[in-house]
């Protein structure tokens, strides 16, 4: 059974693309259509519960493959298509995206690349180090698919964040949680690889168009 696990995932992959050029960085990075007058940092936090249960912090969702046997996706190899990509989990690459784009936006932001948790006083602590005004947290406790690569229709994306900003002097100012299911129209154009990516660039705008996550972090 592993050995046709193996077979399947490895057809899968090779058709994973096909002969469509995969999203260029800028295409994946959310662009927000307002900026922050402070120095933001940004931590991705992965705490789903799959990963709690065993799953990689490179999990990323199923697939159905020849006969509807579902096998695990990750970051590497399906969604690796920049530099670094392949030894990233999936709380690193949506740390990238969401500063490479705002970065592209004019920002001035940071990732941190950790692991931990925050609250009022680690916050302020890397807020001081960082020379920062504003700490952006997305908790996540679920980013999910279940794709069929047997057709084009479309596939469920579960996601679940904790959203939370921190200011230097405030503390908390705002925690919030952003998700649902959505279900992903896919395009007959767009390779797998593709629909995903542009399902999590829409996912991270949704969470930075949030009007209060707006107005914590621009100041309006």
């Amino acid at each position: 059974m592993n050995t046709i696990r193996l077979l399947l995932t490895m057809l899968a992959l090779a058709t994973l693309t096909g002969c469509v050029s995969p999203m260029s960085l800028e295409e994946q990075s959310p662009s927000p259509e307002y900026q922050s007058k402070n120095k933001v940092l940004i931590s991705v936090h992965d705490q789903r519960g799959r990963v709690s249960e065993g799953k990689p912090e490179t999990f990323i969702g199923v697939a159905h493959g020849t006969f509807g046997i579902p096998f695990d996706w990750h970051v590497n190899p399906v969604l690796a298509t920049e530099k670094g990509d392949s030894k990233r989990t999936l709380a690193q690459f949506l740390e990238h995206r969401l500063v490479n784009g705002l970065q592209k936006k004019g920002w001035d932001v940071e990732g941190l690349n950790v692991k931990q948790e925050f609250n009022g006083e680690n916050a302020k602590t890397v807020l001081t180090e960082k020379q920062a005004g504003k700490l952006l947290v997305l908790n996540l406790n679920e980013w999910y698919f279940s794709v069929n690569l047997n057709w084009v229709s479309a596939f469920n994306f579960d996601t679940d964040t904790l959203v939370q900003v921190y200011e230097l002097k405030q503390g908390k100012l705002l925690e919030k949680k952003i998700g649902g299911r959505d279900v992903v129209e896919e395009k007959s154009d767009e390779s797998p690889q593709n629909n995903i990516l542009r399902a999590y660039r829409d996912q991270l705008i949704e969470i930075l168009s949030d009007p209060e996550v707006q107005q914590s972090l621009s100041n309006i």
